[in-house]
C-alpha cells in the first residue's frame, strides 16, 4: 500500500501544499492515504505523521517530496530510518528511494545520514538568519517589535470578511454549525470561534 506525507510549516492559508499533491498524484498514491500536516519540520512529535507511523505495514511505500518533509532533524531522521528497516517498508523522499523491504548496504545508510545532516543546518541556518533580521529591525525600531498585525476589531473583521455576519446570524439561529459555518467563511474553526467572540463582547 502507498502512503503520501505532506507537510508545510504554516497553515493551509499562507503556504500551498501544491506541489506536494502533485508528487503523490505522480506516484499513484491513493488519495485516501494523504496526511497533510501544518507544523515546523523540528517537531517529532506530529499528530498525521503518528498516526501514518502506526498504520505502516510490512511492504508499505512512504513518499514525501522530499526528506525535510518528514524532519529537519538529523537525529529524528535517523529514528525513521531504524524504524523502515523494522518495519520492512519503502521509503520514497522525492528522487531519494530508499528500500528497507530488503537489506540496505553501508553506503546507502552513509547517505541517509549526510541528507539529515544538510536538512538540520539548513533549518538552523533560516532561523539565524530570522533572528538576525529581527533583531535589526528592532535596532532600526528604537527596541519594539517589528511588524505584527493591528488589533482585531469588529470593523475590521466586517472588511476582512463581510459575508461572516450573514453566516454568524444563522449560526446563532442553529441552521449552520460552526463547520459550516468556517467553510463557507474560508477560514479555519479556530479562527471562526475567535471572529464570534468578538461579535459577542
Amino acid at each position: 500500500m502507498k502512503y503520501l506525507y505532506m507537510r508545510v510549516s504554516t497553515n493551509e492559508y499562507k503556504q500551498s501544499l501544491a506541489r506536494q499533491e502533485k508528487f503523490g498524484r505522480d506516484n499513484n498514491v491513493p488519495e485516501a492515504n494523504w496526511f497533510r500536516e501544518y507544523v515546523s519540520g523540528a517537531k517529532n512529535d506530529r499528530v498525521e505523521l503518528n498516526r501514518l507511523l502506526s498504520m505502516l505495514k510490512e511492504n508499505d511505500e512512504l513518499y514525501c517530496i522530499e526528506a525535510s518533509r518528514l524532519t529537519r532533524s538529523m537525529k529524528y531522521l535517523l529514528e525513521l530510518l531504524d524504524f523502515a528497516k523494522d518495519k520492512k517498508i519503502k521509503l520514497v523522499m522525492g528522487d531519494f528511494i530508499l528500500d528497507c523491504t530488503g537489506t540496505l548496504s553501508v553506503l546507502t545508510q552513509g547517505q541517509i545520514m549526510m541528507l539529515g545532516l544538510l536538512n538540520e543546518m539548513q533549518r538552523l541556518m533560516i532561523v539565524e538568519a530570522v533572528n538576525e533580521g529581527l533583531a535589526a529591525a528592532r535596532e532600526r525600531n528604537g527596541g519594539r517589535n517589528p511588524g505584527g498585525q493591528p488589533k482585531l476589531t469588529k470593523e475590521r473583521l466586517y472588511k476582512k470578511c463581510p459575508e461572516f455576519l450573514k453566516f454568524y446570524v444563522m449560526y446563532k439561529n442553529k441552521q449552520l454549525t460552526m463547520v459550516h459555518l468556517s467553510k463557507l467563511c474560508g477560514i479555519s474553526r479556530n479562527t471562526a470561534y475567535t471572529y464570534v467572540r468578538l461579535i459577542e463582547k
